[in-house]
C-alpha cells in the first residue's frame, strides 16, 4: 500500500520520476497525513472483544485495552479517543448504552462521594474520559460490584506504514484522501504556498464525501420514522 501512496503523491505533485521529493520524506508526509485522517473523521473503529468491569475500579486505563485492539484491527498503534461505552447490566442480556458527561461535571456530581458511590446498577450509569490517546482514563459512575461484559467503541490512531507488508487499518473511501494531504506537506516545503491551499482544498471537500458515502446523517426507517445515524 506504501509504494501506491507514493505514486498518487508524485503524480500530484508532477514528480513522477522522483527528481525532487525522494521517498524517504514521502514516506513521513503520507503517514502525517493518514494520521491527520484517523483523527479527523474517526474512519479507524474497532469494538475488542473481551473488555469486562473489573469489581470496585472506577477507572479503567484505555491502553490497557490496545493489545486487545490490535489483535482485531493489526496496523493500529494505539487507542484515540472512546466513542461510547455500554455495560451489560448485573450480568444480564441487556447491555445499554451508558450516559457520557465531561469531566468536570463527573467531578462534580460522583466523585465527591470519595469511590463509594458503588453497586449493582438496573439502569445505565455515567461515564466520562479524562485525557486522550493512550494515556486517557475512563470513569465510571456507579462504580462496578461484580464482573460483567463491556463494549468499548473505540477510535484508534494507524502505525506509521513503513513498507508495503505493513497492513493499512484506513478503510476506504479515506485511503483516497491520504496523498492529497501529503502532496501539501510537499509543496509547502517547497514554499509553494498556494499550491499548497489548492490541494488542500481538495482534502477539505474529500472527507466531507467520504463520510457522506459511508455514513449518512439520516436514515428512513421502514415505519416512517427518522433516526440518527452515527
Amino acid at each position: 500500500m506504501l509504494s501506491e501512496y507514493v505514486q498518487e503523491v508524485r503524480d500530484l505533485l508532477n514528480d513522477s520520476s522522483g527528481q525532487f521529493f525522494d521517498e524517504p520524506k514521502l514516506h513521513r508526509y503520507i503517514n502525517r497525513a493518514r494520521r491527520r485522517i484517523a483523527f479527523a473523521s474517526g474512519c479507524i473503529r474497532v469494538m475488542p472483544p473481551g473488555t469486562q468491569t473489573v469489581p470496585r475500579q472506577e477507572f479503567y486505563p484505555v491502553g490497557n485495552w490496545t493489545s486487545l485492539v490490535q489483535q482485531e484491527e493489526p496496523g493500529v498503534q494505539s487507542v484515540l479517543v472512546v466513542r461510547s461505552l455500554a455495560i451489560s447490566l448485573g450480568g444480564a442480556g441487556w447491555k445499554p448504552v451508558w450516559k457520557r458527561i465531561v469531566w468536570t461535571d463527573f467531578q462534580t456530581r460522583f466523585r465527591v462521594y470519595n469511590s463509594t458511590f458503588f453497586g449493582t446498577w438496573t439502569t445505565a450509569g455515567w461515564w466520562t474520559q479524562y485525557g486522550v490517546g493512550p494515556k486517557a482514563r475512563l470513569y465510571l459512575a456507579p462504580i462496578p460490584a461484580q464482573r460483567v461484559p463491556m463494549e468499548v467503541d473505540i477510535t484508534c490512531i494507524p502505525n506509521p506504514l513503513l513498507d508495503d507488508d505493513d497492513p493499512e487499518p484506513i478503510p476506504q473511501p479515506w485511503q483516497d484522501a491520504v496523498s492529497y494531504w501529503a502532496a501539501v506537506h510537499a509543496l509547502m516545503q517547497q514554499q509553494r504556498r498556494e499550491d499548497a491551499q489548492a490541494m488542500a482544498t481538495l482534502f477539505n471537500n474529500d472527507l466531507p464525501f467520504c463520510a457522506a458515502v459511508v455514513m449518512p446523517q439520516l436514515i428512513e426507517t421502514t415505519y416512517g420514522s427518522v433516526i440518527r445515524s452515527a
